[in-house]
């Protein structure tokens, strides 16, 4: 077993980590099953330091040596990778003769590359996407996946695609549910590290609410409630709740190891910014901040019973699946959410144009990303009132919305396409249109409990705001869904555009 043999060489030849401490399993045998996992693709969801890192360099060294193949780490950034290599993976080889002795004089030893015998270790940031390009690789570990550029890191698994091994590895302190090394997780046959209480044998996993006494600051079990020692939280297996499946995942908290009490953890909670850090980092769960989502009651405390007349409207259109997903409304509200299909003798196109005669429709703003040419030939049935909008931030930071037909109207019929674009930064107009419900400017002319404003409360709350970081390593904030089930706020999104400019026109 090609894992397996990790094991018996770090056993063999006392490896030594960064900080020139022996690698034992005594103390952290949860380590050891994931030292000797052959799986092809592994997730490894965790709190912060709690040897993952470590396990991935030796991993990687062992490879290249004994296996002779090429391998890729990834991490966020490349200011990342220059932390990384001289503190860790550097700091290793310096640590173990027996890594040294195989890194010949002549050989490449560079921060973003080493080689080993004949293989090459390649540290890569995410956020170069070229280099996903130029390289092929056998095995791939992705460190900090939920910090680092997701679209690169599949770019990045497509140079596995010539590799008959074509190892995939990714570990992660998680952020928020359902992103990331959380989403990965999830498909994964979710191993928990379970053990037997000595006192009632009760079998459980180290859980924070159940597993802890605050009054005594020491850890219990979750049912007999006496203390569980460090051995005996020790002497657990991992055991997977979906044993069926392909990805081979595990969880790993700081409740876990050794070197962390109750007491610890207890004083990290109290000490942390704010619950997410100590859920992400300590506990190794996502967690979504309620501060971070868009409340049911931006919807909610702008309905109105005020009767519109139906007339001279606004209109936002997304597009999700085969669905046009529709709201409109005037300056008395918002008067109409509706999901239009395909009915037999009537496509949904023929459904929104009808629409558009009878609200007589001003400014209509269509998603532009999906069924583009469908959305093409609609406009231009409605010339100068469907324009069809994508998401694409202003390189000045000046503007939130460009139409083009703004600056560039030329009155001429092959640039009607051009003519007919917006460009809308998606962030921004997001929190426009937050920062205008909660202003009260979008009345909705719905009673509460009607189903078309759950169903809008629906799609809007699957949004929320997370923290990523660009490719200069800057820290921004964006919104995402969890769900993507969100085609109803996307078209409130499109209809602030089109409310907006029929406004401006106005005037």
């Amino acid at each position: 077993m090609i894992a397996n043999s990790v094991y018996v060489w770090i056993k063999k030849k006392r490896i030594r980590n960064e900080k020139n401490e022996l690698i034992e399993f005594t103390h952290h045998r949860f380590l050891l099953d994931i030292y000797t996992d052959d799986s092809k693709e592994i997730v490894v969801r965790k709190g912060a330091q709690s040897g993952g890192t470590t396990w991935a360099i030796l991993s990687e060294i062992h490879d290249a040596m004994y296996l002779g193949i090429n391998q890729i780490h990834t991490m966020p950034t490349v200011s990342d990778v220059q932390k990384l290599v001289p503190s860790k993976v550097n700091q290793m080889i310096k640590m173990n003769p027996c890594i040294r002795e195989t890194m010949n004089k002549g050989d490449v030893d560079a921060v973003t590359q080493k080689q080993i015998g004949k293989s090459f270790l390649y540290f890569r940031g995410t956020f170069m996407e070229r280099e996903a390009i130029m390289l092929t690789s056998d095995k791939n570990f992705y460190d900090e996946v939920d910090k680092s550029n997701q679209q690169v890191i599949k770019d990045y698994s497509s140079r596995l695609g010539y590799s008959k091994l074509g190892r995939k590895i990714y570990i992660s302190t998680p952020t928020v549910p359902d992103f990331g090394i959380d989403k990965l997780w999830n498909n994964s046959d979710q191993k928990y590290w379970r053990f037997n209480c000595p006192h009632c044998g009760f079998e459980q996993h180290m859980e924070w609410e159940k597993n802890v006494d605050f009054d005594r600051e020491i850890y219990v079990c979750q049912k007999c409630r006496k203390e569980l020692i460090p051995e005996t939280i020790q002497g657990g297996e991992w055991k997977a709740r979906y044993p069926g499946r392909e990805i081979s995942g595990y969880w790993i908290s700081q409740m876990m190891v050794t070197w962390r009490t109750a007491k610890d953890l207890i004083k990290e909670q109290e000490d942390a910014e704010d619950e997410q850090y100590f859920y992400n980092f300590i506990l190794g769960l996502p967690y979504l901040n309620p501060e971070d989502r868009i409340s049911a009651g931006l919807i909610l405390k702008n309905l109105t019973n005020e009767k519109s007349n139906e007339r001279d409207s606004a209109m936002g259109v997304d597009v999700g699946g085969k669905d046009l997903h529709v709201i409109v409304g005037n300056n008395k509200g918002i008067f109409g959410i509706a999901i239009l299909k395909d009915e037999p003798g009537k496509t949904k196109w023929q459904r929104l144009g009808e629409l558009m005669e009878v609200y007589e429709v001003q400014y209509c703003v269509i998603d532009g990303m999906w069924n583009t040419n469908e959305a093409y030939e609609f406009a231009e049935k409605f010339p100068y009132k469907v324009y069809l909008n994508w998401y694409k931030e202003d390189p000045k930071k000046v503007r939130i919305v460009r139409f083009a037909d703004e600056t560039k109207f030329t009155d001429k019929p092959e640039d009607f396409e051009e003519e007919i674009k917006v460009l809308s930064d998606r962030n921004r107009i997001i929190d426009a249109l937050i920062s205008e419900l909660r202003k009260g400017k979008y009345k909705f002319n719905f009673l509460s409990g009607d189903d078309r404003i759950t169903e809008l409360i629906e799609h809007v709350q699957t949004m929320y705001a997370r923290t990523v970081t660009d490719k200069v390593g800057q820290e921004r904030r964006e919104w995402v869904s969890t769900t993507k089930r969100d085609h109803l706020l996307h078209a409130l999104v499109y209809y602030k555009i089109a409310y907006d400019r029929k406004i401006k026109d106005e005037k």
